[in-house]
């Protein structure tokens, strides 16, 4: 897509927003579902920036989005590598709260 000044609009970065905020509702970590949704919201604003004619506006969302994301997904990854190594502490957490509940059941 070309404007009148022939530049081109920057990539919104919309899939890998989107992408984040799935993997970030999945981790254990918060804060990367909050960054995945805000990078969504930065995605959406490039295109509307661009045709107003604020081009350093639409670059910066775009390159915000893109940041917010791979931020996201860094913490998605070091959810999935502090799962991986805790896994015998949380399977014992688990089973020990398993049992405390079939103790309180009967």
């Amino acid at each position: 897509m070309e404007n009148l000044d022939n530049r081109e609009m920057p990539k919104n970065n919309m899939a890998l927003a989107i992408t984040s905020t799935v993997l970030g509702m999945c981790s254990s970590y918060c804060i990367g579902f909050i960054l995945g949704i805000v990078a969504i919201v930065m995605s959406s604003q490039v295109k509307k920036k661009f045709e107003e004619g604020d081009f350093e506006g639409a670059e910066k969302s775009a390159k915000n989005a893109k940041t917010l994301a791979y931020i996201s997904l860094a913490l998605f990854a070091a959810s999935i590598i502090f799962m991986i190594f805790n896994w015998d502490n949380m399977m014992e957490q688990f089973n020990l709260a398993m049992e405390q509940y079939q103790a309180t059941q009967g």
